[in-house]
């Protein structure tokens, strides 16, 4: 089996070992309670495939956004790479003490500037090649993120509740005349 059969059977068996199973009559249970995300699941998925835990987590309009992040600093590496690897053979062809081969930049660029443009082109790539794995993990955050946050419900009534507390704690039990009065601030949620 090849390289290509062997990724196709993990990521096939990932699929299986990820998706959820039911096992009751889906025609008797109410619809808003048929999907339920779990955020395992959408960190694993998004951690196989890129996008699938925003999909998962029916978040479809960041897709393309997670997608134009990797693949444009996946394209910037990859011609960051290909400039690199002209000037590092460029530069191998100049020094290697050779007369009878001539580079490409001959005529244009001497040594010291292949060398200085080998070395940029390789920062260059090294540096989409982090921004590429950073956007491929803020994606998994993100579909984590927004896994957790789903059952989260705001509810209409945002308001504060502004308490007087009574003297509690040390101050208070000892009898020392330290204690006082506060107040407790505190936020009004539904879930």
């Amino acid at each position: 089996m090849g390289v290509m059969g062997r990724l196709f059977l993990i990521v096939l068996l990932s699929w299986i070992y990820v998706s959820p199973m039911a096992a009751q009559d889906l025609s008797t249970v109410p619809s808003d309670s048929l999907y339920r995300i779990r955020v395992r699941q959408a960190t694993h998925k998004s951690l196989l495939i890129p996008g699938w835990g925003q999909a998962y987590n029916r978040s479809y309009w960041k897709i393309p956004v997670v997608y134009g992040l990797i693949g444009l600093s996946g394209a910037q590496a990859s011609a960051y790479h290909k400039q690199y690897i002209r000037y590092r053979d460029a530069y191998r062809v100049r020094v290697d003490g050779d007369s009878t081969t001539i580079d490409e930049y001959a005529l244009t660029q001497t040594s010291a500037l292949l060398k200085s443009n080998r070395d940029a082109f390789r920062q260059g790539r090294d540096t989409f090649i982090l921004l590429t794995l950073g956007a491929y993990l803020l994606q998994v955050v993100d579909a984590a993120v927004d896994a957790h946050l789903s059952s989260f419900t705001v509810g209409d009534d945002l308001s504060l509740r502004w308490d007087v507390v009574p003297p509690s704690g040390f101050a208070a039990s000892s009898g020392y005349p330290g204690g006082g009065m506060g107040l407790q601030l505190g936020f009004v949620y539904h879930f």
